[in-house]
């Protein structure tokens, strides 16, 4: 998986240390996808993954934060969802998500979407296993 980071020399030192463990835990490596991170002080939320439909792109944006290890735990996170994307197991419709064929309405509780508990229960072990690789 080829990839682009947008961010300051630290973090995006810690980025570049952290990604091939996680991209190969994930089994990304052969992703046609580009992935392209961003690390932005006014994210809003601590990460977020939005496929770039037509320039086979996904971007993961990574709120700015001073706790690496948190944000290593969220890009670990937002990874599983680039996976689930790539892999088609997760989906965007124009009025909410698939998650393996079923379709979820954008009324969905977030800790309901089953795609998002899959992130929760993967992302320290992924994180923890790409600092001890």
């Amino acid at each position: 998986m080829d990839y682009y980071i947008e961010a300051g020399a630290r973090d995006k030192r810690l980025i570049k240390t952290l990604l091939p463990s996680m991209v190969a835990q994930l089994k990304l490596a052969n992703s046609r996808y580009l992935l392209y991170i961003k690390v932005d002080k006014d994210e809003e939320h601590a990460g977020q993954t939005v496929p770039l439909f037509g320039v086979d792109t996904i971007l993961v944006v990574l709120r700015a934060t001073r706790d690496k290890v948190d944000m290593g735990i969220t890009l670990a996170h937002e990874l599983t969802h680039v996976a689930q994307f790539a892999k088609g197991i997760l989906k965007l419709t124009p009025k909410g998500k698939k998650w393996r064929g079923k379709f979820y309405s954008q009324n969905v509780a977030y800790l309901q979407q089953p795609w998002e508990l899959q992130a929760f229960a993967r992302q320290e072990i992924i994180f923890r296993r790409a600092i001890n690789d």
